[in-house]
């Protein structure tokens, strides 16, 4: 997949976390400055742009005057540092060096308390070495570097969401923008919540249950399509950003699932947090495991895998936890024929919450955009699922597919006509969703005024004919 400037903040985000847990010159801190480096090189020789700007407003990034999805879910101790730094954005130039990436990373880990004004966090960079990067001012100031004021920003639709397409047009419908606004702080709080435990295991501290619990009870109160059209917004630049987005996304999958299943509410508050915590062990597996490039060894393998039964036992020390929580982490890899791991013993009951977190683990790894890897369609995740008759539980399967089905709202497609379209809602049948046509059959954009919204399954002469991959951008 191509570099965007989305992905880039994904990645200095990323970095500035992986200093909370390491020192200066670990390896895994240098790679991020490095990589950053050298993809926005990439990004600014296709772009043809000397430097990039991207701004902060009301805890959200935004570029070129479009709030950005992904990086503000994604990002937030980068919004955080900027808000100590007293400033609005900033602007990175080409020619910035590993070294200044790694000096701005170690700010933006260590930085405590807010600088006095815009200009002490001027002069702390430079102080510091860092040259190629400026702090901006706020939005509610003009003359924000290479950025929109707050007055150029008035002129667009605060809930405007950007989508990356290889022919660099698209995005869903104005409503779909305007519902997926007001859910941007509930994500932001489950990614901060993930990546936070994460690190409080990495280091031996206490997993934060009662934080995780909240989020959970919060995303359990949203709107069952509103869960569904965040699913598909998410790419991974990194392994460490998609590792957490896959728990953010299990988490809104499996309750979207449950609550489908009339699950009791707070059975649906302890399956969102489960999948929250599911992975938590993977913060003990050793670093030369969890990121080798080749195929693990057969020890290696087994360390992996222990990751289910340490999360358990990471839950289960504290005496508070849900046993249906400690069962989604001990349990989400174990088939519904006993295969799997770990080994369980035969007079284990299984837990409906790691029967339904199984099978939507492997929908979401199959589904979602990891690094270096297009996203795969719902309807070929699904019959790969299918051809493995005893692996999941039928009824949790069921379920998954009517919940999901084959075109999860949020996805485009393209129609046999030649028109491109927004899946808006599951339609009566699986294969029949509601879209919403914003293309002309030559692929011209249609007008918002002239988009309409079509029921498939009540126009013989409309019909699938191509599924898309819908990704957030910054170009």
């Amino acid at each position: 997949m191509k570099t965007t400037f989305s992905d880039l903040i994904i990645l200095l985000a990323g970095g500035i976390n992986q200093r909370r847990l390491y020192f200066d010159k670990h390896p895994k801190v240098r790679g991020a400055a490095r990589d950053f480096v050298r993809k926005l090189d990439e990004v600014l020789v296709h772009t043809g742009q000397t430097g990039f700007f991207f701004g902060i407003l009301d805890g959200k990034f935004i570029r070129e005057g479009r709030f950005l999805v992904g990086p503000s879910i994604a990002g937030r101790c980068l919004v955080q540092f900027a808000e100590r730094m007293m400033c609005g954005g900033f602007l990175v130039r080409r020619g910035v060096t590993e070294e200044e990436i790694q000096t701005f990373i170690r700010i933006g880990a260590t930085l405590n308390d807010k600088v006095e004004n815009l200009e002490a966090a001027k002069n702390m960079m430079r102080r510091e070495g860092i040259i190629n990067i400026d702090p901006s001012p706020h939005y509610r100031e003009q003359g924000a570097a290479d950025g929109p004021t707050r007055d150029d920003l008035s002129t667009f639709d605060p809930g405007l969401i950007r989508f990356d397409f290889d022919d660099g047009d698209g995005g869903p419908p104005v409503s779909m923008h305007e519902e997926l606004q007001p859910l941007l702080p509930i994500f932001q709080a489950m990614y901060d919540t993930i990546a936070d435990n994460n690190l409080h295991v990495s280091r031996d501290e206490d997993v934060d249950v009662d934080r995780t619990m909240g989020v959970g009870e919060e995303l359990m109160n949203l709107a069952d399509r509103q869960t569904m059209d965040v699913m598909n917004l998410m790419r991974y630049p990194d392994y460490d950003s998609y590792t957490i987005g896959h728990s953010v996304r299990l988490s809104t999958l499996a309750l979207t699932v449950g609550r489908a299943m009339n699950w009791p509410l707070h059975l649906q508050t302890e399956l969102a947090s489960a999948a929250m915590l599911h992975d938590v062990g993977m913060a003990r597996v050793p670093e030369e495991i969890l990121y080798k490039p080749g195929e693990l060894t057969d020890e290696e393998r087994k360390v992996a895998e222990s990751h289910a039964e340490i999360g358990a036992r990471i839950l289960m020390s504290r005496g508070d936890v849900s046993p249906s929580v400690i069962a989604g982490a001990w349990g989400h890899h174990i088939r519904h024929d006993g295969g799997g791991y770990p080994q369980a013993p035969e007079w284990v009951s299984r837990s409906p919450v790691a029967s339904l977190l199984q099978v939507c683990d492997v929908f979401e790894a199959l589904t979602a955009a990891r690094p270096y890897k297009a996203p795969m369609p719902p309807r070929r995740a699904f019959e790969i699922i299918l051809k493995d008759h005893t692996a999941f539980d039928p009824t949790c399967l069921r379920a998954l597919i009517r919940a999901v089905g084959l075109f999860p709202p949020g996805s485009e497609i393209l129609l046999n006509n030649g028109c491109r379209a927004f899946v808006a809602a599951h339609g009566p049948t699986w294969d029949n969703p509601v879209v919403r046509i914003i293309s002309k059959p030559d692929g011209s954009r249609l007008e918002p005024d002239d988009q309409r919204t079509v029921h498939l399954a009540d126009d013989p002469e409309l019909a699938m004919d191509e599924f898309r991959v819908v990704e957030l951008s910054g170009v």
